[in-house]
């Protein structure tokens, strides 16, 4: 008579939950890393991602703290160019002309800076802006950041053909408040995922249609 086998069930689903944390944890730790990394070297372009613009057309500190390191970097002469990237949010003006604006009265001068903005994610960012390298023959660019977006950001300009190298804006609060530090490097962590997910099986096209007609039923 054979013996039935048993299947611990509970046991596979912590080992599973284990796993995942483990990988999660091992992530957590590539982006800490890379954000203490700066590869600043002399490039064809400066791309700045874009963040948020409060009410009353104000930077939020994190926009501010990219522009004014992407600026920085300009001065030092390592690239020519500024690319400006990030489309209008929840506030007036885009991030893009928020972005123009500082750079302009820092005297950076209007022929250095070009304005991208039309994206609302990181992939539209640096899809737009190699839109932009292309039309002009460029091929390597430092991307400008939060210091915790370094690595997905030099992932995903990689994956689109640019040489990136990144350098972070070490002095913006999400990164020098210790809280924020650790929030905003778990929520990068699983950003990762979710690019390398749906890069390897596709986006998830029935997911947005569902959170859309989610959307247009609470409205």
């Amino acid at each position: 008579m054979k013996r039935k086998l048993k299947i611990n069930w509970k046991k596979i689903a912590w080992g599973a939950i284990g796993l995942c944390a483990g990988a999660l944890a091992m992530l957590y730790w590539q982006v800490d890393a890379r954000s203490q990394v700066d590869a600043t070297r002399r490039v064809d372009a400066i791309i700045v991602l874009g963040s948020a613009v409060w009410k009353g057309e104000r930077a939020s500190p994190s926009l501010n703290a990219r522009i004014q390191h992407a600026i920085e970097l300009y001065r030092a002469g390592y690239a020519a160019h500024l690319i400006l990237s990030g489309g209008l949010g929840a506030n007036p003006p885009s991030e893009a002309e928020m972005m123009r604006r500082i750079a302009t009265n820092a005297g950076v001068p209007a022929d250095a800076l070009i304005l991208e903005d039309q994206s609302h994610s990181t992939d539209e960012n640096l899809a737009n802006a190699k839109r932009v390298m292309d039309a002009h023959g460029w091929r390597t660019a430092l991307i400008v950041s939060d210091p915790f977006h370094i690595y997905r950001a030099e992932i995903i300009a990689r994956d689109l053909g640019i040489a990136a190298y990144g350098s972070g804006a070490r002095n913006s609060p999400t990164y020098t408040l210790p809280l924020n530090r650790v929030w905003y490097t778990a929520r990068e962590s699983l950003a990762l995922v979710w690019y390398f997910g749906t890069r390897t099986f596709g986006e998830p096209v029935w997911l947005y249609a569902w959170l859309k007609e989610r959307q247009q039923t609470n409205n």
